[in-house]
């Protein structure tokens, strides 16, 4: 066999053995205004021999706001450890004392890097955030 021919088996097989990454987020979360809202987000990787990996929030579309880097969200998010990130795979966030502003869509995107880089992202989970009802505002019996 010439080293050719072994170079381009030897491709091939690693092409057939590349990772796939597969990202869940539950599809709703309810939350009062004022509220901690936990956004839940996992992967699943066949192998993380990948030295590198990190996720990001995005708000309404994909690759649109990197919550982490927007003012709206600032000093507002409490991010997974870096080794529940690693161990537990997930890549979940609280959102703390949320607004009806926050009202939408988010996309938790997860990224492995090494010789190949693997990128995954959930379906979007939507984020319903609710008025405050007045605390002076209480049910009476109609007595």
């Amino acid at each position: 066999m010439k080293w050719s021919e072994l170079l381009l088996i030897l491709a091939a097989v690693r092409g057939s053995l590349s990772q796939n990454i597969e990202v869940s987020q539950i599809p709703e979360v309810n939350a009062i205004e004022g509220s901690t809202a936990n956004l839940e987000c996992s992967y699943n990787l066949s192998n993380l021999d990948l030295p590198a990996g990190w996720y990001k929030w995005y708000r309404h579309v994909l690759q649109g706001t990197n919550i982490f880097k927007s003012d709206d969200f600032k000093d507002r998010i409490t991010k997974e450890s870096r080794k529940d990130f690693l161990k537990k795979r997930s890549a979940s966030i609280q959102l703390h004392r949320v607004t009806v502003t926050d009202t939408g869509m988010y996309f938790c995107e997860v990224e492995f890097s090494g010789q190949e880089q693997i990128k995954g992202h959930g379906k979007g989970t939507f984020l319903y955030v609710t008025v405050k009802p007045p605390s002076d505002q209480l049910t009476s019996s109609g007595a």
